[in-house]
């Protein structure tokens, strides 16, 4: 870092050393507004410079409703730069390859208009908290997969995408303010070695003009220009985006973009936009289903059967490719389970629809819903959605108590509760 910075290395390590940590969440809007979501949060919120759409916060989410509603996803403040910036180059076949927990996934989801969003990690355990995220935040547009980029290839996906993320597996140089990080000239040509394993498999996933999207979490030249400028080697050309306040220019390469501490209120980032200069563009047959409908009180939802799993998708503008040969996790957003709606479809809802399914405002009792327990609050009998100021947290059952009074049967899925 004093080689990279020479005379700025002080105020860097000051930064690094002293700085208190800041956190971040990052409002969903494909399910509410920014404006509208600061209303109902109700506590204070600044503005973050590098994203319209995060906002600096020390709340913890695992105990607030309106985090389980998916209303947003926490975000370390630099890192929500680089998709904010690469948003306009976001098409309509996109995959974020190295995608688990899902930030840069569901923040990619936000920018599209249709289509369909691939979001994979190599390891099965990251899936997990992948594949919650993804339909926390009501996401019904994504295939959640386990693989590598050569698997992808192997498969037949050459040249289909025309998005690609690559948020790199790093040496983590911006995270060891917090996080216990090993850390040394070894590790960091390690992952410099493994980024460009990935990224020349990367390359021949995206169609001709397409765009990717390069970034870590570190500051080591050799896994961040050093790697653009091999992805320029393959056939790709860096694209200039508006440098924005607290961001600078990469070291001799003017396109990418730099986050440090002492700069900005944040840990730390790097990221390029690059162009394919060659290539075609790959068609795949798409995934054989019958299209059809379902009726839920007075909610009508349009539905596709794939492979005997009923989905929800846009009919119109999801047209989800022949996925043979991935290892698939999760597809689309399910409609039923054991007969009844299931929780991943109460959270692709939009409040419209929340209520027109049947909803119970369950106001103070919200946070006691997330922990899993009975809920006293009278509605009419049968199932609904468990609503938060008219945002959909899971289902309930409304059932006779043993006094005679009825109750809220908690069916909020097990493994998402939380208590403290």
């Amino acid at each position: 870092m004093k080689s990279l910075l020479g005379d700025r290395y002080g105020a860097f390590i000051d930064a690094y050393m002293t700085k208190p940590r800041h956190k971040a969440l990052r409002v969903n809007t494909l399910k509410i507004s920014a404006d509208k979501f600061k209303d109902l949060f109700g506590g204070p919120l600044k503005q973050n410079p590098l994203c319209g759409n995060s906002f600096y916060c020390d709340v913890k989410p695992s105990l607030d409703p309106l985090y389980h509603a998916g209303l947003y996803y926490m975000q370390e403040p630099s890192a929500s730069c680089a998709v904010a910036a690469f948003s306009p180059y976001i098409g309509e076949r996109v995959l974020d390859l190295c995608a688990a927990p899902g930030g840069k996934s569901t923040q990619a989801a936000e920018y599209m208009s249709g289509g369909v969003l691939f979001c994979n990690d190599s390891e099965y355990k990251r899936t997990k908290a992948l594949s919650e995220n993804v339909e926390r935040l009501g996401i019904s547009n994504a295939v959640v997969t386990c693989g590598t980029a050569s698997d992808y290839v192997a498969a037949g996906f050459t040249e289909y995408f025309d998005t690609l993320i690559v948020d790199a597996p790093c040496s983590g140089g911006g995270m060891m303010r917090y996080e216990s990080v090993p850390y040394s000239e070894n590790i960091v040509k390690g992952c410099a070695d493994r980024q460009r394993e990935i990224l020349a498999d990367a390359v021949k996933l995206l169609c001709g003009g397409g765009y990717m999207l390069y970034s870590t979490c570190t500051f080591a030249k050799e896994e961040n220009e050093d790697n653009v400028n091999f992805l320029r080697s393959l056939g790709m050309e860096t694209a200039d985006v508006p440098l924005k306040t607290g961001e600078e220019r990469g070291i001799d390469l003017p396109d990418a973009r730099r986050v440090y501490p002492m700069n900005f209120d944040g840990e730390g980032h790097f990221y390029c936009v690059l162009k394919k200069t060659g290539g075609d563009r790959a068609e795949r047959d798409p995934l054989r289903k019958k299209r059809g409908s379902v009726k839920f009180g007075n909610l009508k939802l349009n539905i596709a059967e794939i492979a005997g799993k009923r989905v929800i998708l846009d009919m119109d503008n999801t047209a989800f490719p022949d996925v043979s040969g991935l290892n698939v996790i999760a597809l689309g957003t399910s409609v039923f389970d054991d007969g009844l709606p299931s929780h991943a479809l109460t959270h692709a809802l939009d409040a419209d629809s929340v209520a027109k399914l049947g909803a119970v405002e369950l106001g103070d009792f919200a946070r006691n819903y997330i922990a899993g327990e009975q809920i006293d609050l009278s509605a009419p009998q049968g199932n609904l959605i468990a609503a938060v100021k008219g945002y959909a947290l899971g289902l309930v059952k409304s059932a006779a108590g043993g006094d005679g009074n009825r109750v809220l049967k908690n069916k909020y899925p097990k493994q998402l509760r939380c208590r403290n």
